[in-house]
């Protein structure tokens, strides 16, 4: 059941990430996707595999589920909420829209454990707040700093 819910899951974002109205471009959204599937890989490795916080399935269909939800969910989630970001003025809603995409993925690690897809005994679901609330802020300020990089690239 676990598979079958982050495929949709992905699938759904990945469709929303299409068909939405980009206000990134394809390079930003390029890199602001690889730079979270690059953090969201080794943070993933380093507390199921290194500190064994993190229990993974040994199930074959759970352990792509949980592949799946690190390495597309997470980094589309991110993504299209910068893209959401970026068309909005206001920091009020700008702030609201991350809070949704954190409960989004809060929700989303916590069906994974009601799944079995994972098991968190050493695990507290703050610390996972923590970290996607570090993760989209690391995302903002690399995108900022991308783009500062490139407006400055661009006038010398």
């Amino acid at each position: 059941m676990g598979f079958a819910f982050y495929f949709f899951v992905a699938w759904l974002i990945t469709v929303i990430f299409t068909v939405m109205k980009k206000r990134l471009t394809f390079v930003e959204n390029s890199f602001v996707f690889l730079l979270i599937l690059i953090i969201s890989i080794n943070f993933s490795w380093i507390i199921s595999s290194e500190l064994i916080l993190v229990k993974l399935s040994t199930e074959p269909l759970d352990y792509t589920a949980f592949m799946i939800n690190r390495s597309i969910g997470i980094p589309f989630i991110i993504v299209v909420t910068l893209n959401l970001m970026k068309s909005i003025n206001s920091i009020g809603k700008s702030l609201l829209i991350m809070i949704c995409s954190i409960l989004i993925q809060v929700i989303l690690v916590k069906l994974g454990t009601n799944f079995d897809v994972t098991n968190r005994e050493n695990w507290n679901i703050m610390y996972d707040i923590i970290y996607f609330a570090l993760l989209h802020l690391f995302a903002v300020y690399s995108l900022k700093f991308y783009q500062k990089l490139k407006q400055s690239e661009a006038i010398s």
